[in-house]
């Protein structure tokens, strides 16, 4: 891992200092990095998965277009 600025410096030299951030409702955690605030999920067994900013982005895009696809099966009435 090449460090980026001198915040991700102990995490290139002695690794991550992960803590959890977030709790999802399907027993994931989203665990940060407290020093250069890289993010990962564990996993239901417990395995790390890399996040990466790809797919933050196609999460993101696919849950817009769940959204405009709720608000345009609504049924209209009148």
């Amino acid at each position: 891992m090449k460090p980026t600025s001198n915040n991700a410096l102990p995490c290139a030299v002695f690794g991550h200092n992960y803590v959890k951030s977030k709790t999802n409702s399907d027993r994931t955690v989203e665990l940060t990095c407290c020093h250069c605030n890289h993010i990962t999920t564990t996993d239901t067994e417990g395995n790390f998965r890399e996040e990466n900013s790809i797919n933050k982005h196609l999460q993101t895009t696919l849950r817009k277009l769940y959204h405009l696809k709720l608000r345009t099966d609504k049924p209209s009435f009148g």
